[in-house]
């Protein structure tokens, strides 16, 4: 019984990521159990389950007489998490390039040619991630990657919103194409490198996006 709930709540879970990162729950928006629950044909405890998670992860906040709400994030805020991004994913694939074999590599090549001709953010968002992931899953530290994970999932809605972000496609590419590069070189400090160069652009976008709203 407990383990169903549990599935329950994390399948709740990932559609309330989703519908975050869409923009469809916008900053600030309330999340009602009531209402969610009856959206998604559930009794409220899974979903009060679901909400606990997100909070976990820094999507949402509690606040006082308004209950769980979407958390908008401050430019403090996003200097923190690309601060942690950028020493974790740094890291991540620094040590993964000496891991990486020639599986992984002709994958993310593949990513990274479907992700120039991807035509819509949602799927440009899509094979970013994947990319990203495929060059850090070798450095095979699971605490370390879920936490990346998360810490992408906070400001990904931003990044969805902000078209530049992935639609200037040519510049990312690029960018790319010089992690890529190097891990096939076999280069780990180039890898890591270009891994912050990347992060580094990323956040000077997102900040643009915050300030300007």
């Amino acid at each position: 019984m407990d383990h169903k709930l549990d599935s329950t709540a994390d399948a709740i879970a990932v559609s309330l990521r989703e519908l975050i990162a869409t923009g469809e729950l916008e900053d600030g928006a309330r999340l009602v159990e009531r209402e969610l629950a009856d959206r998604f044909g559930v009794s409220r405890v899974p979903m009060r389950e679901a909400i606990q998670k997100l909070e976990g992860e820094g999507l949402v906040e509690l606040m006082r007489n308004r209950g769980a709400v979407v958390r908008t994030l401050t430019e403090s805020d996003l200097n923190e998490i690309y601060g942690l991004r950028i020493l974790l994913e740094g890291d991540a694939i620094f040590h993964a390039v000496k891991c990486m074999d020639n599986e992984t590599l002709s994958r993310a090549e593949l990513v990274h040619r479907l992700l120039g001709d991807a035509d819509t953010p949602q799927r440009q968002g899509e094979l970013n991630r994947e990319f990203h992931e495929l060059l850090y899953r070798p450095c095979a530290n699971g605490r370390q990657l879920k936490a990346i994970r998360e810490l992408r999932a906070q400001v990904e809605r931003y990044e969805r919103l902000q078209n530049t972000l992935l639609a200037d496609t040519p510049v990312f590419q690029d960018e790319h194409l010089k992690i890529l590069e190097a891990c096939e070189a076999g280069n780990a400090r180039l890898a890591r490198s270009m891994t912050v160069e990347h992060l580094a652009s990323a956040k000077r976008i997102v900040l643009q996006l915050v300030q300007a709203e």
